[in-house]
């Protein structure tokens, strides 16, 4: 083989190199990134630790942000009133009752889908009560100050202040919002000449006001790592 064609081969070897190099680079990243989105898909899906999570936002209605330490009293609410129903049907599985399927879905996912209503439900009427200039009265904070004591006495029996990760005053705020959106809620069926139930979270007169006048948006992809019915209960 002569010089000049020792010389063309290589030329053909240096510059097929790199092509190989570069295929190896990218077959390399691409490892990489598969690995990456695998991680973090697994993460995505794995249950959130909801006292290091209160500050993430779970829903927003308007411009209004609702954290999950917003959410902890409803979580906390739906829990208890379900495991009661639970213990009644089988006192020795009540998880038995949160895995029924009825209606179309599992309860635990009926009471999840209520807690997260619940609170978009009582932020709307919030709202319209603070455009009303509407407040909770003396008389209001005496009934209020009572349900809170209860509340807590009954979320201490499962630990529930702990295992939320809040405080006694972070439960009383969200129950005083919750009877500011019951007395406006009031207000405003007597005045459309309508049932109080009509604006509730399931009335039809609530969806009608809903659709045509508010907007809101359910941060699905935390909501749905709330491991419902084990936040303060364990199943």
């Amino acid at each position: 083989m002569g010089f000049g064609n020792k010389i063309k081969n290589a030329i053909k070897r240096i510059v097929k190199m790199p092509k190989k190099y570069i295929v190896t680079i990218i077959l390399g990243v691409m490892v990489i990134i598969t690995g990456a989105m695998a991680i973090r898909s697994g993460n995505l899906r794995r249950p959130l630790n909801y006292p290091s999570s209160l500050d993430v936002v779970a829903i927003t209605v308007g411009d209004t942000e609702i954290t999950l330490r917003d959410m902890a009293f409803y979580v906390a609410y739906e829990e208890m009133e379900v495991e009661k129903q639970a213990v009644v049907y089988d006192p020795e599985d009540p998880n038995k009752y949160w895995n029924i399927h009825t209606d179309g879905e599992f309860v635990k996912v009926a009471a999840k889908n209520a807690a997260i209503q619940m609170a978009i439900h009582d932020q709307i009427f919030c709202q319209m009560a603070e455009a009303d200039g509407v407040t909770l009265e003396a008389s209001d904070y005496e009934y209020i100050r009572n349900s809170e004591s209860d509340f807590i006495s009954d979320l201490e029996d499962y630990e529930g202040l702990e295992k939320l990760g809040v405080t006694e005053e972070d439960i009383c705020n969200s129950m005083e919002r919750v009877a500011l959106a019951q007395k406006y809620q009031q207000m405003y069926a007597e005045m459309n000449g309508e049932n109080v139930e009509e604006y509730a979270f399931t009335g039809d007169a609530y969806k009608e006001l809903v659709e045509n006048n508010y907007e809101y948006k359910i941060k699905e992809k935390i909501w749905e790592r709330i491991r419902f019915g084990n936040v303060i209960l364990e199943h």
